[in-house]
Order: structure tokens, then sequence, then C-alpha cells
């Protein structure tokens, strides 16, 4: 159980913002301990559920891990990090001073560059060129300045609409 706690201490420690996701799919599932099926349920279940996703996906897959008390401890150790580290910040930045400023906007392309590289990674498993191209058009709308939550839902109403209309097989 420790090794598994580690690997979320690690999340928390390198994965920043919506890409952590990737790094809890490359903790476990890249590693054998999760099933990638398993995974991406979880992933979807916890974009549906109310707050954040991560931490509904950090739960999800600490309860398939070990139960509640390994989901408990992985939600701590994934956030421990981002909320010390924004507590550091806070207490000792100026956001009014040139190199933080410069500092946060390395962060945000960082963020972009991540976000862009997992939305290749996740296009390569997927048959078709609707589910990449949607992809592709939000994190271009969110790079081209629009809000994130208008980019989603957006694009999210022309998949659903896609969705309702198209022939559904069963797996």
């Amino acid at each position: 159980m420790g090794s598994i706690l580690a690997r979320f201490l690690w999340v928390g420690l390198t994965a920043y913002g919506a890409a952590r996701w990737t790094s809890i799919e490359a903790a476990f599932v890249r590693k054998g301990l999760l099933q990638e099926r398993e995974f991406f349920r979880d992933l979807a279940i916890s974009q549906t559920l109310p707050g954040p996703a991560m931490i509904n996906l950090t739960a999800l897959c600490g309860m398939r891990l070990g139960g509640v008390r390994v989901a408990v401890a992985a939600t701590a150790l994934v956030l421990l990090p981002g909320l010390l580290a924004m507590i550091a910040a806070l207490a000792w930045l100026n956001t009014a001073d040139q190199w933080v400023a410069h500092l946060l906007h390395g962060i945000l392309v960082a963020a972009v560059g991540v976000s862009a590289a997992s939305f290749w990674r996740a296009a390569a498993r997927l048959s078709g060129l609707f589910a990449p191209s949607i992809a592709a058009t939000i994190l271009l709308l969110i790079a081209l300045g629009a809000p994130m939550i208008v980019a989603v839902i957006g694009v999210g109403v022309i998949g659903v609409a896609r969705y309702r209309w198209s022939p559904q097989t069963l797996p």
C-alpha cells in the first residue's frame, strides 16, 4: 500500500491542473495496477459528478486500489503539494513583480502544452476523426482565449447532439 500512496504523492508533486488525470493514468494504468477500461470509466464518472473531477477521479482510483482509507489518503496526497505551493506563493510572491508575472505565464504555457499532449495521446486510442477533432477544437478555443467553460459547453453540445442522433452499437 505504501507504493500506491507514494504514486499518488508523486502525482501531486509533479502534475498541474487538468493534466493530473494523465499522470494518474501513467502511474496506475501503464504500470498494470488498474485496467485501462476501469480507469476511463472512472474518468467519465468523475467528470459527471459534482465537484472537481480530479478529486473525484483520485477518490475512485483510490477506492479501486484499496478502499476508503486509500481513497482518503490518496486525495490528501494529491492535493497537499499544490495547496502548500499556493500558500507559499500567496505568502511570499507579489504578482505585481515582473518576474512573477513571467513565471505564471510560463506555467500557463506549460499547462497548455501538457493538455495538448494529453489530447494527442487520448486521440491515438480513438477511432475516427470526430473525437480528436472535438478535443483539438477545445484546445484551440482555449489557446485563443475563450473561457474554458464556454469552449467545453459549446463543443460538448455538438458532441452530445452527434451521440444522440448517431446509430448506437452495444459493445
